[in-house]
């Protein structure tokens, strides 16, 4: 795997995530969609927060 690739992978997998969780928010009927959401949107914020632990460790 190329190191562009590598170094893009999780940020470009975020943005992803959060995309479908606004999409999901602003179509989504309510249900299973709005799980979806924030499950989409809290990822990012599980990212950030586990690397905030982890400098912390070093």
């Amino acid at each position: 795997m190329s190191t562009l690739r590598r170094q893009w992978q999780w940020p470009i997998a975020l943005a992803g995530a959060t995309v479908f969780g606004l999409l999901s928010a602003l179509i989504g009927e309510g249900g299973v969609w709005w799980s979806l959401c924030w499950i989409a949107l809290a990822s990012p914020l599980v990212a950030i927060a586990w690397c905030v632990a982890a400098a912390r460790r070093r």
